[in-house]
């Protein structure tokens, strides 16, 4: 299937970008390729979501509210488990399914994507799909990682963790852990090379990241070489200081889309109020649950991505900043006119597209 944007776009997205200090970190800001209006969602998003948006606006506050209900997380899983991406990948790229025990003896399945002209010592990419821990597969990060290796010719890896509220927490992260051990102990008979390793996730995925990598810090193990964060949850416990605090000011919204784009973020809101439930657990001001508590130093570096009008931009960009304000190697990517999971939308859209290549440049940059 043909992409659903012309390489024209594409280009322009490099060639419109600019470096702006954004408190006190540097940001590659992505702007539209084809719309200088300030605060405006990307044309082709915006036509996508006009149904959704006129429904929305016609929709009672109480029927959008979002809670742990099993009918909640089953409507959620359902719209999280989506497949949006078309396939562009040309290459031919092999999959298959090995399973890893879990500290419980749990066989956690794990795809391995291998290109036909992969690298010699290969650098590694483990991906954590999002899903606000409960929803999500790796069905839909699929053709996102099949397009890394199709630019890059790594090797990757995607884990089908177990899912909240099913198993709490930690299940979830102690899952992906093990996963993370189990690559690290295994690359080698795959062709590639143990010491570029670097670790990925999406949204809750990011989450689950930094949780990997600080585990691995903990432990002193130095298997991550690098991690790669997509619009990440790092402040679940909404710690507030000098660098975050969240508001709707925070937020440059075009007056056409005002209204859309103020409906989609109170909604949001109201979802990561539940996260708490959704995991089991009434703890989550710790450094796994929220990472933006520990100090970061001694981080890998670590690449961050987040939309204009995401509702997790004010802490994913606070995050950023504290992060090189503790001497780590932060490279940070903001797509205007975007909010969440863009990276979910392949093929659909050129931002997704251009993000996954500044991945693979990422990974290619911090190999040895």
């Amino acid at each position: 299937m043909s992409r659903k944007y012309s390489q024209e776009l594409l280009d322009k997205i490099v060639q419109r970008q600019e470096m702006v200090n954004i408190k006190g970190t540097n940001v590659l800001v992505k702007k539209l390729p084809d719309s200088d209006e300030i605060g405006a969602m990307d044309p082709r998003l915006y036509n996508d979501m006009k149904k959704q948006l006129t429904i929305m606006k016609l929709m009672p506050k109480s029927m959008m509210k979002m809670d742990a209900s099993p009918k909640s997380v089953e409507k959620l899983r359902n719209m999280f488990g989506e497949v949006k991406s078309v396939p562009i990948v040309e290459k031919k790229i092999d999959i298959v399914t090995e399973h890893v025990k879990a500290k419980d003896g749990y066989k956690i399945p794990v795809r391995i994507y291998k290109s036909e002209t992969m690298k010699e010592n290969a650098p590694i990419l483990y991906f954590i799909h999002g899903g606000g821990f409960f929803g999500g597969s790796p069905d839909v990060v699929e053709e996102l990682i099949k397009l890394i290796v199709e630019k890059t010719d790594i090797l990757a890896f995607s884990v089908d963790y177990r899912l909240a509220p099913e198993n709490p927490y930690p299940t979830g992260h102690e899952d992906c852990y093990s996963v993370l051990k189990w690559v690290y102990a295994n690359v080698e008979r795959l062709g590639a090379n143990k010491k570029n390793l670097f670790v990925a996730g999406d949204s809750a995925g990011g989450n689950l990241t930094q949780y990997c990598t600080t585990r691995d810090m903990e432990e002193n193990l130095g298997m991550v070489k690098g991690q790669l964060l997509l619009y990440p949850t790092v402040n679940m416990a909404n710690v507030e200081d000098e660098l975050f605090r969240w508001s709707k000011d925070e937020y440059e919204m075009h007056p056409k889309h005002r209204k859309g784009l103020e409906m989609m973020l109170d909604m949001f809101s109201g979802m990561s109020g539940e996260l708490e439930s959704i995991l089991g657990t009434a703890d989550v001001k710790n450094v796994y649950l929220t990472p933006y508590i520990g100090d970061g130093k001694g981080l890998p570096p670590t690449f961050i991505t987040v939309g204009e009008h995401d509702f997790l931009k004010v802490e994913c960009l606070a995050y950023a900043s504290k992060l090189t304000k503790a001497g780590v190697d932060t490279t940070t990517v903001l797509y205007k006119g975007f909010g969440h999971a863009y990276g979910d939308n392949i093929g659909v859209y050129p931002q997704s597209e251009d993000c996954a290549i500044e991945m693979g440049n990422f990974i290619l940059k911090y190999s040895s």
